[in-house]
């Protein structure tokens, strides 16, 4: 299996995690859905439980993933009402 980031290996369980990038780096993640947005949520919570994350980062962070899913919750509400008031 090729990863084309840096992980770390678990000694407890043997999973392996990626390790934060650099700085000046750009990060990606998939941010299309609130499940996708939960999912990032979730890897911000571990690396700041972990100690890889300062607390303070993952705070910010966590609340511009919080904007990020009303963004796509409105979206999504946007379309139905779109939906049911074409079918008028």
């Amino acid at each position: 299996m090729a990863n084309k980031h840096p992980v770390v290996i678990d000694g407890a369980t043997g999973e392996l995690s990626d390790l934060p990038p650099a700085k000046g780096v750009r990060y990606r993640a998939k941010l299309d859905s609130l499940g996708d947005v939960k999912r990032e949520m979730e890897k911000v919570y571990r690396e700041a439980r972990s100690g890889i994350l300062d607390v303070q980062d993952s705070t910010k962070l966590v609340w511009v993933l919080q904007a990020v899913g009303k963004v796509i919750e409105s979206s999504y509400l946007e379309k139905r009402i779109e939906a049911l008031e074409g079918k008028k």
